[in-house]
């Protein structure tokens, strides 16, 4: 019993420090009561495509990636989440009870406290921070939604490639990424060949440094 509510006093205090938004104490009470702390050691799916989310993420750790797939596999990366942030597309999937149409992948060495899609119409209901802090989720996220849209429309694939690795320099808290050439193309839905010669021309000028399943971010 003692350890149950020092872990509760433990998730009111992340709470406090990363989403400051929440002030009311019996909102505190019922997160930390209900909730519970993922610890990820290695990338790991939070929501997949097509799953009804068991547990909504507020994000204190690391970065969640959302990304979008299709039937055959292929995927496009959307946005990260960071600390203080929240998946509103997983919110909006457990409020209209429909399944996820986005896929979220929590990164290596990230945490999240989860939030159990029953609570949340009632805490719709009773709290009005709980509201607010979803309407503006709902709308960081619609920003982030048109960022890519005009990223895809207007920018160059060599420009958002460049913006995806800032983004996941930025996620994991290093210039150092470790991730493949096809992993970057199949999150910017592109070829490998076309990736890796990109890559080529942004170290010969001297932006980046490859090595094996890994680019090192120079000039950012």
């Amino acid at each position: 019993m003692a350890e149950n509510q020092e872990t509760q006093q433990s998730i009111k205090e992340v709470l406090k420090q990363n989403f400051p938004v929440f002030h009311n104490d019996q909102l505190l009470e019922r997160i930390a009561k209900e909730a519970r702390v993922f610890h990820n050691e290695e990338e790991t799916v939070v929501v997949d495509l097509g799953d009804f989310p068991k547990w909504i993420p507020l994000v204190i750790k690391g970065a969640i990636k959302i990304s979008r797939a299709d039937s055959e596999g292929g995927e496009i990366f959307l946005y990260y989440l960071y600390p203080g942030q929240t998946c509103a597309m997983t919110l909006n999937c457990c409020m209209v009870d429909k399944p996820s149409e986005v896929r979220a992948i929590a990164e290596a060495g990230s945490e999240f406290i989860g939030l159990p899609r029953k609570a949340l119409p009632q805490w719709m209901l009773e709290f009005e921070e709980w509201r607010q802090f979803t309407l503006e989720s709902y709308n960081e996220r619609y920003e982030n939604l048109l960022a890519t849209i005009d990223a895809i429309a207007f920018q160059k694939l060599d420009e958002r490639l460049i913006g995806l690795l800032r983004d996941k320099s930025i996620a994991l808290g290093s210039t150092s990424v470790e991730v493949t050439h096809k992993r970057l193309a199949e999150e910017l839905h592109s070829s490998r060949e076309v990736i890796s010669r990109l890559l080529k021309q942004l170290e010969k000028i001297g932006k980046v440094r490859l090595m094996r399943n890994k680019v090192e971010l120079l000039d950012f």
